[in-house]
């Protein structure tokens, strides 16, 4: 009974541990929307809320729908559309914040989001400041074609 009793008290303990390293005190990714030059804009933004640095050392959209460019550059934008990456790897302070800009892939001359409404995610893979040795569990930052053309007005 007492080997029972604790192995149930160093399973709680090991899931308050996974939660604590691998849950608590990760970054937050979420869809925005920014005017430029009058044309709204998509952006997943990417907010430090620990009290530590972090490296976003990734990003992308796993259906092949858009891609995460770092801003309005031609050199980022055509790395993007050529399946490359395009962004630069960068550290996020305590509170500091990332938009990366979502572009739409074409194929054939035709953008993908236009092909009809398609689940859409975005993956962002990051490190703690303190521990960048050590791969953390993604973010993700899920939508759908549609919603997306509809923040930008499109739809």
């Amino acid at each position: 009974m007492i080997g029972v009793v604790g192995g149930v008290v160093g399973l709680l303990g090991g899931l308050a541990s996974f939660g604590d390293r691998f849950y608590k005190g990760r970054p937050v990714g979420s869809l925005t929307m920014q005017s430029s030059f009058g044309n709204p804009l998509v952006h997943v933004r990417i907010k430090n809320i620990t009290n530590y640095d972090v490296m976003i050392t990734y990003a992308n959209e796993r259906k092949g729908v858009y891609f995460l460019a770092d801003g309005p550059e031609v050199e980022s934008i055509v790395r993007g559309q050529l399946g490359k990456e395009a962004f630069k790897p960068s550290m996020l302070k305590p509170g500091e914040e990332k938009e990366l800009r979502v572009q739409a892939k074409y194929k054939d001359g035709v953008a993908v989001e236009a092909l009809g409404k398609k689940y859409v995610e975005f993956w962002i893979h990051w490190r703690r400041g303190n521990a960048l040795w050590l791969p953390q569990i993604p973010l993700l930052v899920c939508g759908d074609t549609q919603t997306i053309r509809r923040i930008v007005g499109v739809e």
